[in-house]
Order: C-alpha cells, then sequence, then structure tokens
C-alpha cells in the first residue's frame, strides 16, 4: 500500500504548482489578448456584454496555450522543491524507483496530451470563430467615432474624407465619399459623393448621419465606362451604416476551422496551394503542439530531480530555456514545411522527436544511472 501513497504525494505536490503556474499563464494572456482586442477598437462605445463574450470564447485556447508551459514549470517546480528538502532521497533510499515517484505526474501528461487534442482540433477552432464573431459584431456596433481633419475613416462600404472637421458641432468642409460595389472579386460599381460644407451626426448603434450642401454626385459603371450617372445638388442626405448589411460572408481563417473541417476542405481541393499548406500545416501543427506534455514531462522530469540545492531561481531558468528551444523549433519546422513541401509533415513533428529524444537521453543519464 506505500506505493500508491508515494504516488498520491507527488501528484498533490505537483497539482499544487500546477494550478498556481496554470493561474499566472492564462492571466498573462488573457491580459495581453484583452490589451489587442482593445487597440482594434474595442472601446469605441459598444457593450461590454460582447466583450465579455469575446474573451470567454477565447479562454478554450488560452488555457490550450498555457497549458503545456505551466506543466514544464510546474514539474521542475515540484520536483525540485522534493529534491531540495531530501524527499527524493528519501523515497530512493526507501526502495521507490523514479518511475513509482514519477508515475503521476507521468500520467497527468497523458491527460494533458488528450485535453489538447480536443481542444486544439475540435473545441478550440470553434471557440476561435465564436471569439471573432463576437469581435467583429462588437467593431460593428461601434456608438461612437471620431472624425479627424484630412484622413480617410472607413464606414462599412464607404470611404469619408473632410479637409476640416469640427467634433463639437458636426461641421464639416471639403467633404467626400466614395463606395465600391463588388461583384465577386471585381469593382461594378463606383459611387462619388463631394461636397464643399456638410455636418455629421451620430446615430446611435446604426451609423453616420451625413448633410451636405453644395456638391455633386456620380457613379460610374466598372463593367462600361461610358456608362456615367451624374448630378449636382444643393442638398443631400444619407446615412452611412456602421454594418454592411447582406454583405458577403466573413472569410475563416485557417484557426477558425476544426480539423475535421480543414481536412474536407483540402479533400474537396483548395484552388490556392499557399490557402491549402496554410490548411495542411494548420492541421498537424496541431498534433504535434498536442504533445508538449509529454515531451515536457520526458525533458523536465530528469532536470527537476537534479535541481538539489540551486533554488527555484533555476526552475524558472530551464522553463524559459526549454520553451524557447522548444517552440522556437516548431515555428521553424511550420516555416519549413510551409516554404518546401518536401519537407511537410516531418518538420513540423521533428521538434516534438528531437526534444523527446534529448529527454530520453537524460533520463538515461541522470535517472538510470542512479
Amino acid at each position: 500500500m506505500a506505493v500508491p501513497i508515494v504516488r498520491l504525494y507527488s501528484l498533490k505536490v505537483f497539482s499544487r504548482f500546477l494550478g498556481l503556474s496554470l493561474f499566472v499563464f492564462v492571466a498573462l494572456l488573457v491580459m495581453l489578448n484583452f490589451v489587442q482586442i482593445i487597440n482594434q477598437g474595442v472601446l469605441a462605445g459598444f457593450s461590454f456584454y460582447f466583450l465579455a463574450k469575446s474573451m470567454l470564447f477565447l479562454l478554450p485556447n488560452i488555457v490550450a496555450t498555457s497549458l503545456p508551459l505551466a506543466f514544464l514549470l510546474a514539474m521542475l517546480l515540484s520536483l525540485g522543491s522534493m529534491s531540495q528538502d531530501g524527499e527524493i532521497m528519501a523515497l530512493r533510499a526507501g526502495g521507490f524507483s523514479f518511475y513509482e515517484i514519477l508515475y503521476s505526474v507521468f500520467w497527468a501528461a497523458v491527460a494533458a496530451t488528450l485535453l489538447l487534442l480536443f481542444v486544439n482540433n475540435w473545441l478550440g477552432p470553434k471557440a476561435m470563430k465564436r471569439s471573432t464573431d463576437y469581435t467583429v459584431t462588437m467593431l460593428n456596433r461601434v456608438t461612437k467615432l471620431e472624425l479627424k481633419p484630412r484622413t480617410f475613416q472607413k464606414i462599412s462600404d464607404w470611404v469619408l474624407y473632410a479637409g476640416q472637421v469640427d467634433s463639437l458641432s458636426g461641421d464639416m468642409s471639403g467633404v467626400k465619399l466614395v463606395r465600391r460595389i463588388n461583384k465577386g472579386e471585381v469593382p461594378a460599381f463606383v459611387t462619388k459623393i463631394s461636397a464643399a460644407d456638410g455636418r455629421y451626426r451620430m446615430a446611435s448603434e446604426r451609423g453616420l448621419e451625413i448633410e451636405l450642401a453644395s456638391g455633386q454626385f456620380s457613379q460610374t459603371d466598372c463593367e462600361n465606362p461610358e456608362k456615367i450617372l451624374y448630378g449636382r445638388f444643393s442638398s443631400y442626405k444619407t446615412m452611412l451604416p456602421f454594418f454592411a448589411e447582406g454583405g458577403p460572408g466573413r472569410k475563416l481563417n485557417q484557426r477558425e476551422i476544426s480539423t475535421p473541417g480543414l481536412l474536407a476542405r483540402l479533400k474537396a481541393g483548395v484552388p490556392d496551394p499557399q490557402i491549402a499548406a496554410k490548411y495542411r500545416i494548420e492541421a498537424a501543427s496541431r498534433f504535434a503542439l498536442a504533445l508538449a506534455p509529454l515531451v515536457f514531462f520526458l525533458v523536465g522530469a530528469p532536470l527537476g530531480v537534479a535541481l538539489d540545492k540551486r533554488g527555484r531561481s533555476a526552475s524558472f531558468g530551464l522553463t524559459l530555456l526549454i520553451i524557447f528551444f522548444y517552440y522556437g523549433l516548431t515555428i521553424t519546422g511550420m516555416v519549413l514545411a510551409r516554404k518546401y513541401s518536401v519537407l511537410f509533415p516531418w518538420a513540423v513533428f521533428a521538434p516534438a522527436l528531437v526534444t523527446g529524444l534529448l529527454g530520453a537521453w537524460l533520463w538515461k543519464q541522470r535517472l538510470y544511472a542512479k
């Protein structure tokens, strides 16, 4: 009955550090993503509800990114702490093998890998799509817009330019409006409106109300350049909506498509070879990155038990070194696989293989030798 107690104790120590490490990494990434969304214009006056929803659906991907990092740090901290306190030596003197001591941590690595396989391939992409949808909705529900003089401002299908703008009164001068309507990827109609003077007013969550005076209007048929609609006006009113109703659907990034969806698109055929390469590398990298907890266990376990009296600072240093090494190789492999198709998928899985072999060598040198 002694072996289960040892496994339970090592799991308890490891879980405590894992929970703390995961909280730190998740909190950091949540803050970074929050700042990134704000920089896109999220604080332009719309509801906090959409911001909260966007961040909520980012959590699966944030946890998936944080889990391998937290796992490695927790393992080094827990094993380093047990080594410093002499517990590893005492257990070894009591006849327990390293396998028995690290049994619970190994199965925690297996569980983390299985969880990452599910999140990376199914839950994460779907949640990423929902998060992006909420972000786009927020950006399209702007209730406060600051127009600046001599600046082109894109509002849905329109581009607005004004030589002078008074943000207090809403008065403008030297106003130009341009709208391009496409048929597929080819421009079909171009509408241009220019006026000497004008005013604007915010229509909450709907758009920008424009009143123009002393101007001219023209519309060009791009398929027939000789066909031009032209006119002058003394007064003109229009609404520039924040969101183009009935516009084309948003193109999904490969990170927003589940792995079965990526494989289905590849099977159906993707005309653009660069997009096809992105789909293949994205699908392969999801499996490769899911192996990170197992790879980090192979590398971190022998290093963790060797941290006798070097303090916890050594654990942080080793964690950063291993993370930079592993993810640096991973990014390099993905770039090479995208540039040279002959290297796919080997270059994507090479970092996990190289790091795993390094971990096996460390096990032989540090654990089996003792």
